[in-house]
């Protein structure tokens, strides 16, 4: 009798301590969005990818605080004004995104990222980086695409690539235009997979889309 109670008793520890776990990862990755929501400066995202990190590492099983670590630092990447320190940034994506594709390889999400950053390395220098990054983040996003054919973020950036890519390399706006609109389409379908999961681009999908249609 007393052994089934302190089974009893120390299965519900477990499940105390995996509840506590959980709602502790829960209530971090509530007030990271929201303070990723506020921000509005390179530091501030900065501290918003090191705060997804802290996340990260105390929770080993979960990609996505990896992945919005990434997604931070390429955000920052776009709004940093020192050029030099760019591809440094972006080091710090990869690595978070790399982390991000270890963990959960199989979501369209990550190789969206990755795409997304080597778009933010082209920027550092257009003419010598333009070819090389364009193929790769084609890349990413076409394996997006393979992965969930339902995820709008993949058409989206795969779509504001190509109108940003020369005719003759095969993009600009005509090309782009019917992937973008699939990519609307997508949005107004997409339900998010958890409540963390992301959503973002809807807006800017729409901007891009009307700028290929004038």
């Amino acid at each position: 009798m007393k052994t089934k109670i302190l089974i009893v008793l120390m299965s519900f520890m477990v499940s105390a301590s995996v509840w506590a776990d959980e709602k502790s990862f829960n209530d971090a990755m509530v007030a990271t969005l929201e303070q990723m929501k506020a921000a509005a400066s390179p530091a501030d995202f900065n501290a918003v990818a090191n705060q997804f990190e802290r996340i990260a590492q105390a929770e080993k099983t979960q990609w996505l605080p990896y992945y919005y670590a990434s997604y931070a630092s390429v955000i920052q990447s776009f709004m940093n004004k020192d050029q030099s320190k760019t591809d440094q940034i972006l080091d710090y994506a990869e690595r978070m995104i790399n982390e991000a594709i270890k963990i959960n390889g199989e979501d369209s999400e990550n190789y969206v990222i990755q795409g997304f950053l080597y778009i933010g390395r082209i920027m550092v220098d257009p003419n010598t980086r333009g070819a090389q990054y364009s193929q790769m983040a084609n890349a990413s996003f076409v394996k997006a695409q393979q992965l969930n054919k339902e995820n709008p973020r993949a058409d989206y950036m795969l779509g504001v690539t190509l109108m940003n890519t020369p005719d003759f390399y095969g993009g600009g706006k005509k090309v782009a235009q019917p992937i973008l609109e699939d990519a609307m389409q997508k949005f107004e379908k997409f339900v998010p997979l958890s409540p963390f999961y992301p959503v973002w681009g809807k807006d800017d999908c729409q901007k891009q889309l009307n700028m290929c249609k004038q």
